[in-house]
């Protein structure tokens, strides 16, 4: 992979646009103290790298209704030809999975779930996920309370 240079002005649109996805060009230029076209400028060549790579609504899902907030482990056959791809391919397909990440070391997947409630969480995770024919095992936490959230490595930056 090709590293990516930037400049201390690069990382402080970055980071104005980590606090507010919706600030306008003329505000970002204000805030780092640049003319506003150079700030489009650079801002599109953020874009364009794929550093930058969309902006979205951070939603509250509990104000919607889901009250249940996991992760589940997940170990999958060593036996099954193409079993993790499998798996990760079925919880694609599973709304309630909003995050489905590989890693190393004794499981090969960790699953964030948000689910309405412990009867949707159920039925995903024992029901279906356990159910599946490539898992061997699952291992979740129920989240009771968040103390940081949407964090970011630039910070010190």
């Amino acid at each position: 992979m090709k590293e990516i240079t930037l400049d201390r002005t690069d990382y402080k649109i970055i980071k104005a646009l980590e606090e507010n996805g919706r600030i306008s060009n003329t505000q970002l230029a204000q805030a780092i103290n640049l003319s506003q076209s150079q700030c489009l400028r650079r801002l599109r060549l953020l874009e364009e790298m794929n550093v930058i790579s969309g902006y979205r609504a951070k939603v509250n899902y509990q104000k919607l209704g889901y009250s249940v907030m996991a992760w589940t482990l997940v170990t999958v056959s060593k036996d099954t030809p193409n079993a993790r791809d499998n798996v990760m391919h079925f919880l694609q397909q599973q709304s309630a999975a909003i995050n489905v990440h590989g890693v190393t070391g004794d499981v090969d997947l960790i699953v964030e779930v948000c689910a309405k409630d412990m009867a949707e969480f159920t039925n995903l995770v024992v029901k279906q996920l356990y159910a599946h024919a490539d898992v061997v095992s699952t291992k979740s936490y129920i989240c009771l309370d968040t103390a940081k959230q949407d964090g970011s490595p630039l910070n010190n930056v």
